[in-house]
């Protein structure tokens, strides 16, 4: 019989300070699971934009609620549940982003949610319990690089 997995589980306080909590957490996980550097980046860059959305998106008046966040490796792919108390924010409902055509076009940000949807093969949203909850699925990389 196979053992069931077990997720590994994160809280955070909803504050900017968090994504170095994140950053350690991940860096330990993603060791610790023996991912690629290729898997490690982009669920960096998913965690990261969608960490980030949620504190942006709270108002700095009610950012004393948390963040929850758990992943586990499965069947090939990396589940993640990220859930926090602020308002409701739904990234799977923004439109999508217009791509610059030149550099010279181009400005900073508004390209996060673009990019998580890029590196998962799914993204879900529910509110249930007062609580945002995204999940997401990456696929797990293979380590390209040679010695």
């Amino acid at each position: 019989m196979q053992t069931p997995e077990v997720p590994a589980c994160l809280s955070l306080v909803n504050d900017h300070a968090a994504l170095d909590d994140l950053a350690g957490w991940l860096e330990n996980w993603v060791e610790q699971n023996g991912l690629s550097s290729a898997s490690a980046f982009r669920l960096d860059l998913v965690l990261t934009e969608a960490v980030t959305n949620v504190i942006d998106h709270t108002p700095r008046a009610h950012r004393d609620g948390r963040i929850d966040l758990a992943c586990v490796v499965r069947d090939g792919n990396i589940e993640v549940e990220l859930s926090d108390d602020g308002p409701v924010f739904d990234p799977t409902a923004r439109a999508e982003a217009v791509l610059p055509s030149s550099l010279a076009e181009a400005t900073p940000g508004g390209l996060g949610i673009h990019l998580m949807r890029r590196y998962t093969t799914r993204m879900a949203f529910q509110r249930e319990q007062n609580r945002n909850i995204l999940r997401m699925t990456l696929p797990i990389e293979a380590n390209t690089a040679t010695a």
